[in-house]
């Protein structure tokens, strides 16, 4: 009879090779050259001012830092995929929150794209948000889950708390 533990332990790495070459194929970073994105007029300050404002507008909108997180690597992965404009840049990251919540959150949390949008304070219409949602998934192939450094966190502490329960508790 076969040890379980092997089919498993087997089984485990198959999923986790399959799942770095599907990283490896995703994930995209914006690539700066003389300050400014590669192929775009967005600077790294206007790309990092973005950054910091998805981040208020998560807290604002009560979502989860996985939320957060995913936002900014949609954003990342359509800004190294495409040529924005700097008009477009915070219709883009508003979005990509966007986009993200309706993965990450509860119906309940997200609400409607238009009370977002007066949240906010920012001057888009509801049909710009939608076209923009429909260009992001055309652009990213609607595939818009890639792991992201919380994700990794989380992988890593459950690890830690089943290995050593009480290590994890002295330092979490």
């Amino acid at each position: 009879m076969k040890n379980p533990g092997d089919v498993e332990s087997r089984r485990l790495i198959t999923l986790l090779e399959a799942a770095l070459v599907r990283e490896a194929r995703l994930w995209k970073v914006p690539v700066f050259k003389n300050g400014r994105i590669q192929g775009a007029d967005i600077s790294s300050s206007q790309h990092q001012e973005m950054i910091v404002w998805l981040g208020e507008m998560s807290r604002l909108f009560q979502f989860c830092p996985e939320t957060f997180a995913l936002g900014v690597c949609v954003l990342n992965r359509l800004l190294s995929t495409v040529k924005a404009q700097t008009k477009y840049l915070k219709c883009i990251s508003f979005t990509s929150l966007v986009l993200a919540a309706k993965i990450n959150e509860e119906d309940e949390v997200i609400g409607s794209v238009t009370d977002l949008v007066v949240q906010s304070g920012c001057n888009f219409s509801t049909a710009e948000i939608l076209r923009m949602e429909r260009i992001i998934l055309d652009k990213l192939h609607w595939d818009l889950y890639t792991a992201t450094p919380v994700d990794f966190i989380h992988i890593v502490s459950q690890n830690l708390a089943q290995r050593k329960p009480f290590f994890f508790l002295l330092f979490f």
